[in-house]
């Protein structure tokens, strides 16, 4: 008679078990990988200009940087930006005058950088998306609700007669013998014009008594 081998008996896993395991492997596959990821200006001069982080690169306002920003606020060579294999990636500021800030925290270091996370430097300001995110929505430029822009409009506080002289043509030269000045004379009171005429008889009194008093003490 045959011995009868026992089959090894292993514990029934749950879906969820199983999920569970599949889980990292899915994450890996559904993230993003370097350069999939992009850097795009979402407020400042340069809103709407945008450059694949592929590799590393530069933020600057140099001509020779990679992303060149017109913000008067931005070093020469401000921050670099180095894309990771996870999907994310590194900024490190490069020494500059302003500093650069993650989510409104300066760095004092390379920090790590994720998609949706904001980059500020100077006074624009970076998102960094990655394909999914540009494919759901092209830009991500932060738009002035039109309820808060405003139409160019004339300055109220302007003296309107100062405004208005300032917009006049100007008088011809006077000649060296014309010493009046009628734009400025009709802002200027009587007090004031009446010291304006006096000043050049009070000076050469002055004059006068020095020289009288030196030839009287000799």
């Amino acid at each position: 008679m045959r011995a009868r081998v026992a089959t090894p008996v292993f514990p029934a896993r749950s879906c969820t078990d199983t999920a569970a395991l599949r889980a990292p492997y899915l994450d890996d596959m559904l993230a993003p990988v370097a350069g999939e990821i992009n850097l795009e200006v979402i407020e400042g001069p340069d809103a709407g200009k945008q450059i694949a982080v592929d590799r590393a690169i530069v933020i600057g306002r140099d001509a020779g940087s990679d992303l060149v920003l017109d913000d008067g606020e931005v070093s020469g060579q401000h921050a670099r930006v180095t894309p990771a294999p996870d999907g994310s990636a590194t900024v490190e500021d490069l020494e500059s005058t302003n500093g650069t800030f993650v989510n409104q925290n300066e760095l004092e270091g390379p920090a790590r950088l994720d998609p949706g996370d904001h980059l500020l430097v100077g006074i624009s300001v970076l998102e960094l998306r990655t394909r999914q995110d540009i494919a759901s929505r092209a830009s991500a430029v932060i738009q002035i609700p039109p309820a808060m822009a405003m139409a160019e409009r004339e300055p109220t506080y302007v003296n309107p007669e100062v405004h208005s002289a300032k917009l006049a043509p100007a008088p011809p030269p006077a000649s060296s013998g014309d010493v009046a000045h009628p734009t400025v004379d009709k802002y200027l009171d009587v007090k004031v014009r009446r010291r304006a005429q006096l000043a050049p008889l009070a000076l050469f009194t002055l004059v006068a008594i020095a020289l009288i008093l030196y030839f009287s003490l000799k």
